[in-house]
């Protein structure tokens, strides 16, 4: 084994760590928007908000314990996250066919569930 094939082989085993990691960190974001929901500490719309800014967070300072190879292939993916609008607007478009703005305030509140339960959920392709 060259000495560029074993450090290819440390940075995927680094890389697959920090993913399992980020990964946990992420759920652990969404389970606690979920019980504060719960607990009447939050409404659905500021644990969104709470789910989008940490995640953003979370990958932020995962990314930068990340090989280069692996960063470049994450970045290929999602080079920036969504803004919260965006998200608001994909989810709308996704579950009602129609523009967030337009929904209920019932739908809109699915909306947010859903950005709360997308936040606790990793890209398989990274």
């Amino acid at each position: 084994m060259t000495e560029g094939e074993h450090s290819v082989g440390i940075d995927a085993s680094n890389d697959a760590h920090t993913r399992a990691r980020y990964i946990s960190q992420i759920q652990r974001i969404s389970s606690t928007a979920k019980a504060d929901i719960s607990a009447g500490r939050a409404s659905y719309l500021e644990a969104a908000k709470y789910c989008h800014v940490m995640r953003n967070q979370v990958m932020e300072e995962y990314r930068k314990l990340t090989s280069e190879q692996g960063l470049a292939k994450a970045e290929e993916i999602k080079k920036t996250p969504p803004s919260l609008a965006d998200l608001f607007e994909r989810y709308a478009q996704q579950l009602f066919d129609c523009s967030y703005q337009n929904l209920s305030a019932e739908q809109q509140q699915r909306i947010h569930h859903e950005v709360i339960e997308a936040s606790g959920r990793s890209n398989a392709e990274v």
